[in-house]
C-alpha cells in the first residue's frame, strides 16, 4: 500500500489532493487539525492534516459468471475473498462518514458534545441556524449541556401564547388539504360541551368534498349539534345570523392549495376580520419550509392561533421551534395525536413542547 501525508486549510481541499493522487479508492488512515506557518511561533493558521493510503492491487470481487461455472469446491475457496472485499467496502464507507462528521464539526467549531446535540436538534427538523444559535447560547459545560438546551428552548418558547381562546362567536378553522380540520373541529366541540357547557353549532364551507360534509354531519348527529352547509357568501352570513342564539359557531372551511392566491383572497373576503377568530390547522408532518410558508400565507386573512395535528404520525417536532423563532407571538391552541374524539387532543405546556423538540417525548 502507498501512504502519503497531506495538509490544507480545509477538509475539502485535502480530499481534492487525495483524489488527485489516489482517485476514489483512497483510504483515510488518520486526520487531525494542526497549526502551521507564522513567524517566531506567532500568527499560526489552522490546517487539516490527513494520512491517506492506496492499494494498487485491492482484492477484486468475484464475478457472478465465474462462480456459476466453477465447481463448488472452488466457490468455497473464494468465499473468504468475497467477504473480505465486502468488509473492505464497508470500512471505506464508515471512514467517509467519519470524515464528513469531522468536517461538519470543524466548520461549525463545535465540541463533540455540542455536535451530538446539534445533530439531535437537526434530526428533529429544527432549522440548522436555529440549532446552532441554541447551542452557542447554551454554554459548553458537558455535564449540563442538555439541560441548558432544554432551558434555552423554553426561553425561546416563552413568547408563545398557549391555550385555546377566542374573542368572537364565530371560529373559523382554516388550512391546507389533509391536515384533519373536520376531526379537530369535532374534538373541540366535544371538549367545549363537556368542560364549558357551551351551546354549539356547525357551519361547513367545504362543499368541494362530499365526504367532508358527511363526516361533519356524522359528528354533529353524535354530539347533537345543528349543522348547515353554505355554498356561497350570502348563505354563510345568513346562517351566522340564524345561529346567534348559540354560544359558539364552529366553521369548517375548505382545504385548498395554500399557494392559490385567489383562494386566500376569497377566504378573506367572506367575513370581516373583526367578526371572526381564525385558527390555522397545520400538520406536524409538514416539511419545515412548507410549515413556515403556509403560516406566512395565511397571515393574510388574520391568524389568531394554531392547531397542530398528527403528532402521532411523526417523530420530528422542530417545526414548533422554527415557528416560534419566525413568529414569536404565535398562539398554539391545541395539539392532536390521534383520531379518537375527543380524547386525542392535548393542551400544550412549555416543558412539554421543549421535550418534544429535543426528542425526549415519545
Amino acid at each position: 500500500m502507498k501512504i502519503k501525508k497531506y495538509k490544507a486549510p480545509s477538509m475539502p481541499e485535502v480530499m481534492k489532493q487525495v483524489r488527485k493522487d489516489f482517485g476514489t479508492d483512497a483510504v483515510i488512515l488518520q486526520s487531525r487539525q494542526i497549526k502551521s506557518g507564522g513567524m517566531l511561533g506567532l500568527f499560526k493558521k489552522n490546517y487539516i492534516e490527513v494520512v491517506a493510503g492506496y492499494d494498487p492491487e485491492p482484492v477484486q470481487p468475484v464475478k457472478k459468471a465465474t462462480v456459476k461455472k466453477e465447481a463448488p469446491a472452488l466457490q468455497k475457496e473464494k468465499t473468504p475473498e468475497a467477504a473480505a472485499d465486502v468488509s473492505y467496502s464497508k470500512e471505506l464507507e464508515q471512514v467517509y462518514k467519519l470524515l464528513e462528521a469531522q468536517n461538519r464539526q470543524l466548520q461549525l467549531r463545535l465540541t463533540p458534545d455540542e455536535q451530538l446535540i446539534y445533530d439531535r436538534l437537526t434530526a428533529q427538523e429544527v432549522l440548522p441556524d436555529i440549532a446552532l444559535e441554541l447551542i452557542k447560547e447554551g454554554g459548553n459545560q458537558t455535564a449540563v449541556l442538555q439541560q441548558r438546551i432544554h432551558e434555552e428552548i423554553e426561553k425561546r418558547l416563552e413568547g408563545l401564547q398557549l391555550g385555546f381562546t377566542y374573542h368572537h362567536k364565530v371560529i373559523q378553522f382554516v388550512g391546507p388539504t389533509g391536515v384533519g380540520k373536520t376531526t379537530t373541529i369535532a374534538k373541540i366541540a366535544a371538549r367545549m360541551q363537556l368542560t364549558e357547557n357551551k351551546r354549539i353549532a356547525f357551519i361547513t364551507l367545504d362543499t368541494y368534498r362530499i365526504a367532508a360534509v358527511e363526516q361533519l354531519k356524522t359528528y354533529a348527529k353524535i354530539l347533537h349539534i345543528p349543522v348547515h352547509v353554505a355554498y356561497n357568501k350570502q348563505e354563510y352570513h345568513q346562517y351566522i345570523a340564524e345561529l346567534q342564539d348559540y354560544d359558539v359557531i364552529l366553521v369548517d372551511t375548505a382545504g385548498r392549495n395554500y399557494r392559490d392566491e385567489t383562494y386566500l383572497k376569497d377566504m378573506a373576503d367572506w367575513i370581516s376580520p373583526g367578526e371572526v377568530t381564525n385558527y390555522l390547522v397545520l400538520s406536524m408532518t409538514a416539511k419545515p419550509k412548507d410549515f413556515l410558508d403556509i403560516y406566512g400565507k395565511f397571515t393574510a386573512i388574520g391568524v389568531h392561533g394554531l392547531i397542530l395535528t398528527k403528532l402521532d404520525e411523526t417523530e420530528q417536532y422542530g417545526n414548533i421551534l422554527n415557528a416560534a423563532f419566525h413568529y414569536p407571538d404565535i398562539r398554539i391552541g391545541y395539539m392532536t395525536n390521534g383520531q379518537d374524539v375527543p380524547e386525542d387532543m392535548l393542551s400544550p405546556t412549555l416543558n412539554q413542547l421543549s421535550r418534544y423538540i429535543i426528542g425526549d417525548e415519545q
